[in-house]
């Protein structure tokens, strides 16, 4: 019979997926200052990089070292189980980050091989989830972060065919506005939602006694769906059904966190603010895809840049940042931690100059992207380094096994 070990031998990957993920974060914030004060002018393989060093390095990278964290607490893991986990997280964090520099080389040859491999990977990561499902108590966040994690594996494979498409096989030129919807609303919005919900419900219901729960995360996911399939099927009602999916979805998550929400401690320096924050950017998102998908659904091509600039800005930096640096301030201490005024920055800086360079976009003004384009990036910038520094110190350190 294979020994039992303890979660909190992950904590060792985990923490590598946290710092590798903030590494390629560093690439994608360094493109972000110089471009947003106009001082480089990047090319699209520049400005790809930026993007998939972003979604794939900086978020999916924590969002897999998040649901380590999540599917693994408070049970044990044989050894077998341990095994094919750390090399399904390590292959994951070398394929992604090789998949974005394949961007900045701009190889399409490169692309779809890199791209073909990082899908398998993200699939073999979904299924690990899919079968640790098995062995706990399902709760709210458990099922919206298997939600996320399908969508991901969706968007994945219209990454792929994109790449394809690019490499010069014929395949529907509406895969440019397929991927990205799939990977934000579908993705990103679930993503954020389990995580602030897991992390200030410190004792959730199970999953069978929250039906209003299971509502939320259903019409989310089929929001994501109908997006994609609108877009790919050039379906004006499917387009327009996604509209109503978010609303409800996200207002069904927010009457259920007003508690939590009310008790956000947002004088202080810890993390609950950061996920309260991360989820009020939800009805900023909402807003500003409701306002697209009203006004531009019959002609995509139309959208203009700066609404959709403002739109990924939004559920990035607003949604998913902000929830995945109150998670690792979590992991490495938080305010017991050393440099407790990290998180001011994080919050303070961060979400100042998110603000700022959004309703720069949004007014198409210079002035205001030169200014709030370098706050935002210089506080993240700090708040990488901090949990840096933390993690390698050992924050957080890993549970010793226990017979």
């Amino acid at each position: 019979m294979e020994t039992q070990t303890r979660s909190w031998q992950l904590a060792g990957h985990t923490r590598a997926l946290f710092l590798n993920a903030m590494a390629l974060f560093t690439v994608t914030v360094l493109i972000g200052i110089l471009n947003g004060l106009d001082l480089v002018e990047f090319s699209h393989n520049q400005l790809l990089t930026h993007v998939h060093a972003g979604t794939l390095g900086w978020i999916t990278l924590s969002v897999f070292g998040a649901s380590l964290w999540l599917f693994s607490e408070n049970r044990v893991l044989s050894d077998g189980e341990l095994r094919r986990t750390k090399t399904t997280a390590m292959l994951a964090a070398v394929l992604i980050t090789l998949y974005a520099a394949a961007f900045f080389v701009g190889s399409t040859t490169l692309r779809v091989i890199l791209g073909t491999l990082t899908l398998l990977a993200i699939g073999a990561f979904h299924g690990w989830a899919m079968s640790a499902r098995k062995s706990l108590e399902m709760t709210i966040p458990h099922l919206a972060m298997l939600a996320a994690l399908t969508s991901l594996v969706i968007g994945a494979i219209l990454g792929v065919l994109l790449g394809l498409q690019t490499a010069g096989v014929d395949i529907s030129t509406r895969l440019f506005a397929g991927h990205p919807a799939t990977m934000v609303i579908g993705y990103l919005l679930l993503a954020g939602m389990a995580i602030t919900e897991w992390r200030l419900v410190p004792s959730p219901e199970p999953m069978s006694a929250d039906k209003a729960g299971v509502v939320q995360v259903a019409l989310l996911f089929l929001g994501g769906i109908t997006l994609m399939l609108g877009i790919l099927l050039d379906v004006f009602p499917l387009l327009t059904l996604n509209v109503p999916c978010e609303v409800i979805g996200v207002g069904i998550f927010l009457v259920r966190m007003r508690k939590q929400l009310a008790k956000a401690e947002w004088s202080s320096p810890g993390s609950s603010r950061l996920f309260a924050i991360s989820a009020l950017f939800l009805i900023a998102n909402v807003l500003l895809l409701a306002y697209l998908i009203v006004n531009y659904a019959d002609d995509f091509e139309a959208v203009p840049s700066w609404l959709l600039f403002a739109l990924d800005h939004s559920v990035f930096i607003g949604v998913m940042t902000n929830a995945l640096f109150g998670l690792i301030d979590t992991w490495s201490g938080g305010a017991e931690a050393e440099r407790p005024w990290v998180g001011n920055v994080a919050f303070y800086g961060v979400n100042a100059g998110l603000i700022g360079f959004v309703a720069g976009l949004m007014t198409q003004s210079d002035l205001l992207k030169h200014i709030f384009a370098p706050i935002m990036g210089v506080s993240i910038l700090v708040t990488m380094a901090v949990f840096a520094m933390r993690l390698i110190s050992g924050g957080n350190r890993p549970v010793e096994a226990t017979a």
